[in-house]
């Protein structure tokens, strides 16, 4: 993109305006996921997988990577508790199917150098999506784990935050738990309590980068990322489906290509390169029973089985099925993704 950057100039002359083409970056962060001792007893690795499988449904939904790196998507994780089987495959993911360029992290600090040397390499970010937990005041890349506070953005770091490294239309997002929250609620923000908006860690991001931030004053929710109740019910009939049309298909190809070898000796015999056979004609492909959704229910569910298998973890190829949703708590707060404007 072009962007006009104003010169600064005495009263007695007028401004000048020098355009500067600047490359753009979209950009997904994906922090660090700890298993509870319970899901690590009955080996329920889903929720290990939900920030992951949510960063690569955004960088799908990027615009595409364009040759020359005009445009670039780009995949950043904090690697602390992830396999190495579990990060090769991820890599091999965003860059050979999503054209993403992946790149590991193992402090805060590392986020913030990358993202502010986006000013020396002449790119600006013109989209960050960031996925992990959160509490008022801090998006926690390591949520307790050991490297917790090393993985940590508070205040000071979102200070650091460089606004000429993004687009002058940025969006950030974070869907992170109560980084739109200003005040250290749990349960319910009474009525007529002042959430303080203007003090949040959303609001502090925004008037430091002069992005606009979308983020939760409530907590977030990824209990969708493998699909919502419907879709999980109806996974078995789904593939049933998706199985019989797949069946069909390569019953039907069987028939077409019959046809034609026919059709081709006939003709042959009948030295008339346009004869058709007597009374027949090409058979006609079968009509699908499973639906778009459904396929794509199955194709998710597929990949998380395949993975499964091959590294013990239910990595989605497709990304998550669904997007990260606003928490019942606390109460008394909007449940949506608050904008933030930088002030």
């Amino acid at each position: 993109m072009t962007k006009l950057h104003q010169g600064q100039t005495s009263a007695q002359h007028s401004t000048q305006q020098i355009p500067v083409t600047l490359q753009q970056d979209y950009i997904t962060v994906v922090g660090a996921s700890h298993m509870t001792l319970m899901e690590k007893l009955r080996g329920q690795k889903g929720n290990k997988m939900r920030f992951i499988n949510q960063g690569i449904r955004q960088i799908r939904l990027y615009p595409p990577a364009t040759a020359n790196d005009s445009i670039q998507r780009i995949f950043l994780i904090f690697v602390e508790d992830y396999e190495l089987s579990l990060l090769d495959a991820v890599k091999e993911v965003v860059e050979t199917r999503y054209g993403a360029k992946y790149r590991e992290l193992d402090s805060i600090a590392q986020l913030l150098d990358f993202i502010n040397t986006r000013i020396r390499k002449k790119r600006e970010i013109k989209q960050l999506d960031m996925f992990a937990h959160g509490l008022v005041g801090s998006i926690e890349f390591g949520y307790e784990l050991d490297k917790a506070d090393s993985y940590r953005m508070r205040d000071a770091q979102a200070a650091m935050l460089k606004p000429e490294a993004f687009d002058l239309k940025a969006k950030i997002y974070s869907y992170a738990c109560r980084t739109g929250l200003g005040i250290p609620a749990d349960v319910y923000v009474k009525e007529g309590e002042d959430p303080l908006y203007e003090k949040s860690l959303a609001q502090l991001i925004a008037n430091t980068t002069r992005a606009t931030v979308w983020a939760f004053p409530r907590r977030s929710n990824y209990d969708q990322t493998y699909g919502n109740a419907n879709d999980r019910a109806g996974l078995a009939n789904a593939r049933k489906k998706v199985s019989t049309d797949a069946q069909a298909m390569k019953a039907y190809r069987r028939r077409l290509s019959d046809y034609y070898e026919r059709l081709k000796a006939h003709r042959k015999a009948s030295r008339d390169p346009s004869a058709q056979l007597p009374n027949e004609s090409a058979p006609r492909p079968p009509v699908k029973t499973a639906t778009a959704e459904e396929e794509t229910i199955v194709r998710h569910a597929d990949s998380r089985d395949e993975y499964d298998q091959s590294i013990g973890y239910p990595l989605d190829a497709e990304g998550a099925l669904r997007p990260v949703r606003p928490g019942e708590t606390p109460g008394g707060l909007p449940a949506i993704l608050k904008e933030y404007k930088p002030q």
